[in-house]
């Protein structure tokens, strides 16, 4: 046997870590491990040896481990914290490579903690990756674009990720994450995916999906005898419906596979009453739906004025309600087209609506999009640290507004909007109410540390935290 071939099978050990910013939010909403992690996993030989360390679980990562490579990937919000777990791993003489969404659109500030990064998706280029490491010649890049284009998604190795990872088997209270498609034909200027993942949609394929979930079952999922419990999966997918027929055809299949699932929707979808009944059949048991705002003007200033208002947000909520389908709204408050009066008449709103654990966040220009790149070419950026880029943060200039007065007034509502009395009458009227509680409370916490904390660092007069009204 030729030594190349000796080579090819030889056994690697290798960490891979997924970061947690200190800002990042504390919610039981999160997945159980990181996709891109969960994609590498799946991808490396199984006669490597792979360890998973996730800080959003509280994992301790270990710098004295005897790794080949530790494998660190981030999102914005993490980046800051991933440069610090790279550069202790360095010091012990241990290589580090980073990849992931802000280190693909970074790579020269990543390059100064690592010995390699990757950019892109990593499919085609993870088996030379992993073939240079074994054979000593690690290069200081890899990017997608040198390789063929992503054209399929591989499956996901759910026993070896779990086998791998700490994590426990989860009722179905907790969220196993899972793809059926990949990519977006579209080019939002606030979204990453058409310069990270592409435009080039993909769906998996019936019987692979199907394995996947069986799988999932059987390596994450712990039944506890009630009636009707089914493990809860959480797609992933940055577009799952670009059209009714993709979508239905979708739904038919999740039916088959007696789950329950969240996913992230389209408003337009759930204008139609047969689709929010596929929805329901199939298993979905709240959709994340990006409404923006409630403000005609602004939702004009989006592009979304001849589509949306608030009369229709109100009429998809109640009807998906009345079918069982919780709305998960995710509303975007803006300096330069929201007032104070606006963000006060928004929580009005969600109080009067019920709205089911409503997300409002700050605008936001994440780097990869193109929004980031229109407001740096603007001069509009006036904060880089990374650990601000969780959607609380006021990170852009604010042309109406002193920036500290207008982020206090941002995190006073979001917090006022997870009020008792909002929390108490959104379990009562929506469906689903195990899932809404808990994760309200985990909100509701997550939001008052974040305000008594930017108080403090500000001196603030602390808000109220009774909260009642």
């Amino acid at each position: 046997m030729s030594k190349a071939v000796v080579d090819k099978q030889k056994s690697l050990k290798i960490l891979f870590v997924a970061p947690k910013g200190k800002k990042d939010s504390k919610t039981n909403q999160k997945p159980l491990f990181h996709m891109a992690i969960g994609v590498l996993v799946s991808l490396t030989p199984p006669h490597h040896d792979i360890e998973i360390a996730d800080e959003h679980f509280d994992d301790t990562v270990n710098y004295d481990g005897d790794y080949d490579f530790v494998g660190i990937t981030s999102r914005t919000i993490d980046a800051t914290r991933a440069y610090e777990i790279a550069d202790e791993f360095r010091k012990k003489g241990t290589r580090v490579i980073l990849g992931g969404l802000h280190v693909s659109f970074n790579p020269e500030e990543a390059a100064r903690h690592a010995d390699c990064i990757v950019c892109g998706e990593a499919e085609n280029l993870w088996q030379t990756v992993l073939d240079d490491v074994v054979a000593g010649n690690l290069k200081p890049s890899y990017d997608a674009k040198d390789f063929p284009p992503v054209k399929q998604i591989v499956p996901l190795d759910y026993k070896r990720i779990a086998e791998a990872s700490k994590r426990e088997k989860v009722d179905s209270t907790k969220s196993i994450p899972i793809y059926i498609t990949r990519g977006c034909p579209y080019k939002c200027s606030f979204c990453v995916t058409p310069n990270f993942t592409g435009t080039l949609y993909r769906r998996q394929a019936d019987d692979d999906l199907k394995a996947q979930i069986v799988a999932a079952k059987e390596a994450f999922f712990k039944s506890t005898g009630k009636k009707n419990a089914k493990p809860w999966f959480m797609l992933c997918d940055e577009n799952l419906g670009i059209s009714k027929s993709k979508l239905w055809n979708a739904l038919d299949l999740l039916k088959e596979c007696d789950i329950m699932f969240s996913v992230f929707l389209s408003m337009n979808f759930l204008e139609d009453d047969e689709t929010i009944k596929k929805l329901v059949d199939a298993g979905c048991n709240m959709a994340l739906v990006g409404f923006e705002s409630i403000k005609q003007s602004t939702l004009e200033a989006y592009n979304k004025g001849h589509v949306n208002s608030a009369d229709k947000i109100v009429e998809v909520i109640e009807r998906c309600r009345k079918a069982g389908l919780n709305i998960q709204a995710n509303f975007l408050v803006n300096p330069d087209l929201d007032s104070f009066e606006d963000m006060d008449e928004l929580v009005k709103f969600i109080g009067r609506n019920n709205v089911f654990m409503p997300i409002i966040q700050i605008i936001t220009p994440y780097p990869g999009t193109k929004m980031y790149h229109e407001y740096k070419e603007s001069g509009l950026i006036t904060d880089e640290d990374w650990e601000k880029y969780n959607a609380l943060n006021l990170v852009v200039k604010s042309k109406h507004y002193d920036p500290v007065s207008f982020q206090h007034k941002f995190m006073q509502i979001y917090y006022q909007s997870y009020s008792w009395k909002n929390i108490v009458n959104r379990v009562r009227a929506n469906p689903y109410p195990l899932i809404n509680l808990l994760s309200s409370l985990a909100f509701r916490k997550h939001l008052r540390d974040q305000l008594a904390t930017f108080e403090k660092n500000h001196a603030l007069k602390p808000t109220s935290k009774k909260n009642i009204f």
